[in-house]
């Protein structure tokens, strides 16, 4: 590991209205080496989501999710996919890999033990 600082805390109050997706996003930008976050979802379904999300959000006035990360709960547990752009001066792989810690440490404080996969792509190095 490097001597990289770790992730800004992000609040996991249980009263707020955020989602887990969302919640994660905030979790992975705090991420020192993390500049950006990209849809983790596959292209079609990144646009079915936000067509239904819109169609939603339009009929009932809840606000739609803008998150990244992907959420899925399947038997096993969580699969949780997200891609990311990194910045020098930090490495591909320990951004990575902080990202994926950042992510597992969020999950224990919301009680969210059960996690099947956590991928981490690099979309983007600078």
């Amino acid at each position: 590991m490097s001597d990289a600082p770790s992730p800004d805390p992000v609040s996991t109050d249980p009263g707020t209205s955020s989602t887990l997706p969302d919640r994660l996003d905030k979790v992975v930008l705090a991420v020192p080496g993390v500049d950006e976050l990209y849809s983790a979802a596959p292209l079609v379904a990144a646009v079915v989501k936000t067509v239904i999300a819109t169609t939603v959000e339009a009929v009932t006035g809840e606000q739609k999710s803008n998150s990244s990360v992907s959420v899925d709960e399947k038997k096993a547990g969580l699969e949780i996919a997200v891609k990311i752009g990194v910045n020098a001066p930090y490495t591909a792989i320990d951004v990575s890999r902080r990202v994926h810690d950042a992510i597992t440490d969020q999950l224990e404080q919301n009680g969210n033990p059960d996690v099947a996969e956590i991928a981490v792509s690099v979309a983007r190095i600078d």
